[in-house]
């Protein structure tokens, strides 16, 4: 962009330069005198334009010194800037990198403490379990012992009181079996 403005501050002072040179003297020509006013004039625009251009000249390499200047400290402010901004970008980088791997490390401790503790509750109570399984059973085992004791005295009872009740019978028959010859005999 600056050298746009080189360019057009060059061709702008020498077209202004150019300019005047030629309308003094397409000036000079036209007006009625003598050539030797009409010479001096030349010669008197002619210095005057220099003169201009001389000024202007001054005018733009000074304003182009401070255009320059300005732009060059401009540029170093906003390299300074894009420079403090990029550390400000790779601090806050850094920072929440080295939160998230903190975070990250504090969530894998809790869930792995989390994880030893369910497992011990699981452990603590399938123990538990296992022990009311086995009492049970235990439990269970002994009133089958009892019961298949009660039930083997009580067939053992019901088969002598159905052994005594069948001689009671067949006593009874052999007596009823005589009775009856002997009143078949009479």
């Amino acid at each position: 962009m600056s050298n746009n403005n080189e360019f057009s501050t060059k061709d702008f002072l020498l077209g202004s330069l150019i300019g005047s040179v030629v309308g003094a003297s397409v000036a000079l020509l036209f007006a009625p005198k003598s050539g030797k006013e009409i010479r001096e004039e030349i010669n008197t625009s002619s210095q005057e334009a220099i003169e201009k251009a001389s000024e202007w000249k001054d005018t733009f390499q000074e304003k182009g010194t401070e255009f320059s200047e300005s732009a060059l400290s401009k540029g170093a402010e906003l390299k300074d800037k894009g420079l403090e901004a990029t550390k400000r970008a790779s601090d806050n980088v850094t920072e929440f990198s080295k939160e998230t791997t903190d975070k990250t490390k504090e969530l894998a401790k809790d869930l792995s403490e989390k994880a030893k503790s369910l497992a011990d509750e699981v452990a603590d109570t399938t123990s538990e379990a296992k022990e009311d399984v086995v009492d049970h059973t235990k439990s269970v085992t002994k009133d089958a012992k009892s019961r298949s004791e009660e039930i083997k005295k009580d067939a053992k009872a019901i088969k002598e009181d159905a052994k005594d009740k069948s001689e009671d019978l067949k006593d009874q028959a052999k007596k009823d079996s005589k009775d009856l010859k002997n009143k078949a005999k009479k």
